[in-house]
C-alpha cells in the first residue's frame, strides 16, 4: 500500500439496537446515537461483518476499519496477529448498556467453533464496569450445580436461582472465559474486549419478545455442550481508580490494560500488535488527535504515539491488544 498510515486512527462506531438497550451512552458519552431507538452496543473498534466501525478523522476517515484491515493487513494489526489469525483482526470492542437485563447466556470456545463447522470464532471476553447504578452481573453456577442440576433448572424456567449474580461497581473488571454462564443486568454500562465473534447460545431471556415482536431463540442443546460445569468463578476485580500502566487481563486471546494520567504524559507503543485504546474518563491529546470519554482509536502495529492529559480531570484509558 503507497499511502503511509497514520500513528493513530479515531474510530466512529457502529451503533446497534437492542430489545434491552437504552440511551445512556448519549448521556454517559456524548455519543451521536440514532435519533430513536434503544441502542445496546457501540462497536467500538469492529470488522465484524456490516457492523463495522470507521476511521473518524485524520488521512484515513470515512473507511471503515474492515476496508483498512484489507488494504494494509499486516502493517496494521502486527506481522504475528495477521499469522496467527489467519489475516483478521481477531478483536472486537464495545461499549454496553443494559437499561434491562440481558439473557442469560453462553459463549463456546474456538475448538468447538471449528467441530461444529460455525463461521465465526469462539468468544472470550472480559468487562470493565463503567457506570451502575446499583446493579449486578450474573457469571458462573451456584455451587453444586452440575449438569443434571441445570438441566432441571432449564426445564422448569429457574435458570436464575442456579446461577450466581454478584453487585458491581465503577472499575469492577469481570473476564468470562467461553463456557462460563453469565449475563449483564439492569442498570450497568460496560466496555467489553472480545474475540471478534457473534456466537452466543441463550439459555433463558425471560419469556421476552425481540425487536421484530417474536420470541427471541433459545439454544440449550448447544449451551450444554459448552458449559463449564467445573469452573467456579471468582468475584469481580475491583479496579476503581487506575494508576500508572497496570495489566488487568492476560489471556489467550487479549491483554487488557488500564492506564492513568492525573498529568503529563506517556508513550503508546504498538508492538507486536495493534492497539485499541479506548479513554474512559478525561480528555486526551494522542498523536495529534483530540480525544474525549468513551473514544476509541486504533494504533496501528510498530508505531509510537504520546498520549497527554488534557484539561482538568484525571485522565482514564483502557488498552487491548493481542499476546504474540
Amino acid at each position: 500500500m503507497s499511502d503511509k498510515l497514520p500513528d493513530i486512527i479515531p474510530l466512529e462506531p457502529y451503533y446497534r439496537e437492542m430489545v434491552w438497550g437504552g440511551r445512556r451512552l448519549q448521556a454517559l458519552y456524548g455519543k451521536a446515537l440514532p435519533p430513536a431507538g434503544a441502542i445496546g452496543e457501540t462497536f467500538e473498534l469492529s470488522v465484524y461483518a456490516e457492523r463495522e466501525s470507521t476511521a473518524a478523522a485524520g488521512p484515513c476517515a470515512g473507511r471503515s476499519l474492515r476496508e483498512l484491515v484489507a488494504a494494509y493487513g499486516a502493517e496494521l494489526v502486527g506481522a504475528g496477529v495477521w499469522d496467527r489469525y489467519g489475516g483478521r483482526l481477531p478483536l472486537l470492542v464495545k461499549l454496553i448498556d443494559a437499561q434491562q437485563d440481558l439473557s442469560i447466556q453462553v459463549h463456546p470456545d474456538d475448538a468447538y467453533a471449528r467441530l461444529k463447522g460455525l463461521d465465526d470464532a469462539g468468544k472470550m471476553e472480559a468487562w470493565y464496569v463503567l457506570h451502575s447504578e446499583n446493579g449486578r452481573a450474573a457469571y458462573g453456577l451456584q455451587e453444586g450445580v452440575g449438569r443434571s442440576e441445570f438441566a432441571a433448572a432449564v426445564a422448569e424456567q429457574r435458570v436464575p436461582d442456579v446461577v450466581r449474580f454478584f453487585p458491581v461497581s465503577r472499575g469492577d473488571l469481570v473476564f468470562l472465559p467461553p463456557g462460563t454462564v453469565h449475563a449483564l443486568c439492569a442498570g450497568v454500562v460496560i466496555y467489553e474486549v472480545q474475540q471478534s465473534s457473534d456466537l452466543t447460545f441463550r439459555i433463558y431471556d425471560y419469556d421476552r419478545p425481540g425487536l421484530d415482536g417474536q420470541p427471541r431463540e433459545l439454544h440449550i442443546e448447544q449451551a450444554m455442550d459448552v458449559i463449564n460445569f467445573g469452573a467456579q468463578m471468582p468475584a469481580p476485580v475491583p479496579h476503581p481508580q487506575l494508576e500508572g500502566d497496570e495489566v488487568l487481563v492476560a489471556s489467550e486471546h487479549f491483554v487488557l490494560r488500564g492506564c492513568g494520567l492525573a498529568s503529563g504524559a506517556a508513550e503508546l507503543r504498538a508492538e507486536g500488535s495493534f492497539l485499541a485504546v479506548t479513554l474512559i474518563a478525561g480528555q486526551a491529546l494522542a498523536g495529534g488527535c483530540l480525544l474525549t470519554a468513551g473514544a476509541t482509536a486504533l494504533v496501528p502495529a510498530g508505531r509510537t504515539c504520546e498520549i497527554a492529559q488534557q484539561g482538568d480531570e484525571k485522565l482514564e484509558y483502557l488498552v487491548a491488544s493481542v499476546p504474540i
